[in-house]
């Protein structure tokens, strides 16, 4: 068997008498599309926040392609292949597409032996190149030279994605990609997703509140509620579950 790409074990954050995490614990495969689902409130964007390096941990340990990252700064955790985007896109909107996604070049994914490795300050020789390629897999080609506030929503969210998938990395990130999309973006969202993924090899874990596209994506589903895990399985399997069922409803259903 593979190593997992992520592996969360027991993972805590607390503020103060708050409990935000309390003892989740997944794992990733390699070119898994694993998604996280949960009422709001869940503790959802903590637990990326926690495992990208932007949140203390109280408890556990986080695991990326084998190394231990729990203790590393978030800008040091992207140089073991992993990327990330945000429920609000965050682009800096004075510069261009294509400047934008050339920020996601900024460290070298691939680092040998497990330790992480800074690419040059310059951009590597096929930069532009790979920027413009990935821009074009995203139907972002004929915006690469306009600034980021002439963009529609769904081409700033495509964007972010583009600067997250230029470095190509093995584990992204998806805090809420379909946010703010209307139904066919969400289906382009969808098929998008699916030829990238199977074009470049990378694990997905994916947060999202559109339950038909975690279905339509998600080889395995993570439920959580109130920060704990309270079910984990196939998409079938997790919407079947009861406390599923009654955390998003209230209360418990037949079948």
């Amino acid at each position: 068997m593979s190593q997992d790409i992520l592996t969360v074990d027991n993972l805590g954050v607390r503020y103060g008498g708050l409990v935000a995490l309390n003892g989740v614990s997944l794992r990733v495969s390699p070119g898994q599309i694993h998604g996280v689902i949960g009422p709001n409130g869940a503790g959802k964007t903590t637990l990326f926040n926690a495992i990208s390096g932007l949140t203390a941990l109280s408890t556990g340990s986080i695991s990326l392609n084998g190394a231990d990252i729990t203790r590393l700064p978030a800008h040091a955790r992207t140089a073991f292949g992993m990327r990330r985007t945000f429920q609000s896109v965050q682009l800096i909107k004075p510069m261009t597409v294509l400047e934008n996604i050339l920020l996601g070049l900024h460290v070298d994914a691939r680092p040998p032996a497990g330790q992480p490795r800074m690419a040059p300050g310059a951009p590597r020789p096929s930069a532009l190149e790979r920027a413009a390629e990935v821009a074009a897999q995203l139907g972002l080609s004929e915006h690469l030279y306009k600034t980021i506030d002439l963009l529609s929503f769904r081409n700033q969210r495509f964007v972010e994605i583009a600067r997250a998938l230029v470095s190509e990395p093995q584990l992204i990130m998806l805090d809420e990609p379909a946010a703010g999309l209307a139904g066919p973006e969400v289906d382009e969202l969808r098929d998008m997703l699916l030829r990238m993924q199977e074009r470049m090899g990378f694990a997905i874990l994916l947060v999202e509140h559109v339950i038909s596209l975690v279905m339509q994506l998600c080889e395995r589903v993570t439920v959580l509620e109130f920060g704990a895990v309270i079910a984990s399985g196939t998409g079938k399997e997790v919407m079947a579950d009861r406390n599923v069922i009654r955390a998003y409803l209230g209360e418990e259903i037949d079948a």
